[in-house]
């Protein structure tokens, strides 16, 4: 059975009140508290308003954290596409905050050509089910990406694979020119252990110590 929803750290927002009320105009104040996978959809968030009431399924482009957000276009599936450039691999879902990225700046490279600053909150990753389940997704493939959930400056949120980030630390990361970013190959070979010698696991008396003279 899939694992279509996990917790998110609870993060404090704001909803446009477009996607809750009729010609809604504003925003509402609430907690986005958990997050959704389903194949081939973008992810899917769950928020909490301050009226009580609970907002399922709802896309990223939906929410924001300050009331002077950029709202990047005036379509709404170009405003989408701008802040989730991938859609879900899978209907199953984890969530990891990983320390060595907590609260690290990190630079965005937007489908719209545009870079963007913001700060790191968690990662969202999807996988392959139970081993009995049709693997109709690709979450296992080598191109399979994750999401790095992050609170742009500009007022957003943002969903993003690690192709497209541009991460700060200043301990030891000198970042490249975002004018001339490297051309970077990924690791995709398999690796297996079917090749290795088994001449001697493969012994009768491996665990018996039969060379050893009594």
């Amino acid at each position: 059975m899939a694992q279509l929803n996990a917790n998110l750290p609870y993060t404090a927002c704001y909803i446009r009140d477009k996607y809750i009320k009729k010609d809604g105009v504003g925003i509402t104040f609430g907690y986005i508290f958990g997050v959704k996978s389903m194949l081939n959809r973008p992810l899917h968030f769950h928020f909490l308003s301050n009226m009580g009431a609970i907002f399922w399924n709802i896309p990223i482009s939906a929410f924001c954290h300050k009331d002077d957000f950029d709202l990047i276009s005036e379509n709404e599936t170009t405003r989408l596409q701008t802040l989730q450039t991938w859609d879900c691999q899978s209907n199953n879902i984890a969530v990891t905050t990983f320390a060595f990225l907590q609260n690290k700046r990190v630079d965005v490279h937007g489908r719209d050509k545009k870079w963007r600053s913001g700060t790191y909150v968690c990662t969202i990753d999807d996988y392959e089910g139970d081993l009995n389940e049709l693997n109709v997704g690709y979450s296992n493939d080598p191109d399979s990406k994750c999401y790095q959930f992050i609170r742009l400056d500009d007022g957003n949120f943002t969903a993003q694979p690690n192709n497209l980030l541009r991460w700060h630390n200043a301990d030891y990361i000198i970042p490249y020119d975002k004018n001339n970013p490297p051309r970077l190959s990924v690791y995709k070979d398999q690796l297996q252990s079917e090749d290795i010698d088994r001449s001697y696991g493969n012994s009768p008396y491996y665990f018996y110590n039969h060379d050893q003279k009594s």
